[in-house]
């Protein structure tokens, strides 16, 4: 009894420092915060205007096409748009012109316009197409961009896609992703014969494989080529933005969201003045009825 008597207080003057010192640790761990903060934007200013790219749609990009090189050359009549405009969402740095201030490794450079490097492929000139491509030396990747393409599924193979996931059990994901043939997308180009967009040399620069198991965008333009217009027949144009976008881990949500974020960054990145129209080119089922 004497034993249990005298414990219970020491009991609670322990339980009562711990409570004290969690206390002061809190408003230690504030404190530094607020130092940190305020150090930070001491030594990184808000630009002045940044609130114009709040309200605002940013300047375009002087070189940048206006959708009017999207279409043919022939059609100069009125495009009746039913895109959604962008929503406002603030950013430290706009998103065009791309800042040359962005540092390489750094969290715009990641998650923001760190495609500051263009790259043209085919230069713009009178009656033909375009094709060029944005580096980021962050991701070590591009954000490529055209008009004038024609893109035949005829030469894209892979499974029909859309089935019930009850299916597709069993079916390999390999079968499920594009193997691009030669002439899947073709650009019209003042070309005398039909070539290569571009070198092995040129996707080892500027959209490296990586470590990844299937880079189909480097395949995809890796088999792209040039061709005169008169080459360049097409059953359909669309001549509003359109996205292209191959899901790699559909059925997951994360990957799901990195797959739609990233799209959202080339669209931003490329300057589209409404949010584009989406093809998918991959053979994946569907998860839910609902996606």
């Amino acid at each position: 009894m004497a034993v249990g008597a005298s414990s219970s207080p020491r009991l609670r003057v322990s339980f009562f420092s711990w409570k004290r010192l969690t206390k002061i640790s809190i408003t230690l761990l504030f404190t530094l915060n607020f130092l940190w903060l305020f150090t930070y934007f001491l030594r990184h200013p808000i630009p002045v205007n940044i609130h114009l790219h709040l309200h605002q749609r940013p300047n375009p990009d002087p070189n940048y096409p206006h959708r009017h090189h999207l279409r043919r050359p022939f059609d100069h009549g009125p495009s009746l748009s039913t895109s959604k405009p962008w929503p406002v969402l603030p950013s430290y740095l706009p998103w065009l012109p791309p800042s040359s201030d962005t540092r390489v490794g750094s969290c715009e450079g990641f998650f923001g316009n760190g495609f500051t490097r263009p790259v043209n492929i085919v230069a713009r000139t009178s009656g033909s197409g375009w094709f060029r491509c944005h580096y980021s030396e962050t991701l070590r990747s591009s954000v490529c961009e055209g008009g004038m393409v024609r893109m035949d599924p005829t030469e894209i193979r892979m499974s029909k896609g859309g089935e019930g996931i009850e299916e597709v059990i069993g079916r390999k994901d390999e079968d499920e992703l594009p193997e691009f043939e030669p002439g899947a997308f073709r650009i019209s180009a003042p070309v005398d014969e039909t070539k290569r967009a571009v070198s092995p040399e040129f996707l080892d620069k500027y959209l490296p494989e990586g470590v990844i198991l299937r880079h189909t965008m480097r395949e995809l333009i890796g088999t792209m080529e040039l061709v005169r217009e008169s080459e360049l027949n097409c059953s359909q144009w669309i001549e509003e933005p359109t996205l292209l976008l191959t899901r790699f881990e559909y059925a997951n949500v994360f990957h799901t969201y990195t797959d739609w974020y990233s799209a959202y960054v080339s669209a931003r990145v490329t300057g589209l003045p409404t949010r584009p129209h989406v093809v998918f080119v991959d053979g994946h089922s569907k998860v839910r009825d609902m996606l």
